[in-house]
């Protein structure tokens, strides 16, 4: 509770100590995602997921929200089973600022996993983290690279976590 507190309390103040302005952000990002399943349904899907995804949120001053929703194309493994994958979730994201143009970047957020196959479809949430960096070529623009995982909820003991690398784009307005 103290750490939380602290963090708080350190966010209110860098909020507080520089002029409010709230800006609309879009952005698209690609994944490599891995998805870590039982034992049991690892020959009727594939665990490595090419995904796409776009994103809108808000970012007041390195301090945001982003929704996101990412998709994969049909993945083809080696007992040819066809599975794909679809995710959706939102992010609360603090941006540090560590130069003029790179910041530091960190998330915490929630995040809905659907995996479909010929067996059936699994489905499960939980947590999801990650920290990367942002380049910002000006006040508009920006490429990021991050690395999220995902801790999933033991309601389902065929998912049990996921594991992503992105890079991707921010347009600020």
């Amino acid at each position: 509770m103290k750490k939380f507190l602290t963090t708080f309390a350190l966010l209110f103040m860098t909020i507080n100590s520089t002029p409010a302005q709230a800006d609309l952000v879009l952005g698209a990002d690609v994944y490599r995602t891995f998805i870590d399943t039982s034992q049991e349904f690892e020959n009727y899907t594939e665990s490595n997921y090419d995904m796409i995804a776009a994103v809108l949120g808000f970012d007041f001053n390195g301090v945001g929200i982003e929704g996101f929703y990412q998709i994969s194309d049909d993945n083809i493994n080696n007992n040819n089973f066809s599975s794909k994958t679809t995710s959706y979730g939102a992010d609360f994201v603090l941006r540090l600022p560590t130069s003029e143009y790179l910041d530091f970047v960190t998330s915490l957020g929630y995040v809905n996993y659907k995996l479909e196959n010929r067996l059936r479809d699994l489905e499960s949430d939980g947590l999801r983290i990650g920290f990367g960096f942002q380049f910002n070529f000006n006040k508009h623009l920006a490429i990021r690279a991050m690395y999220h995982y995902s801790a999933l909820t033991e309601e389902v003991d065929n998912l049990k976590s996921v594991n992503e690398i992105s890079a991707g784009i921010r347009i600020k307005f």
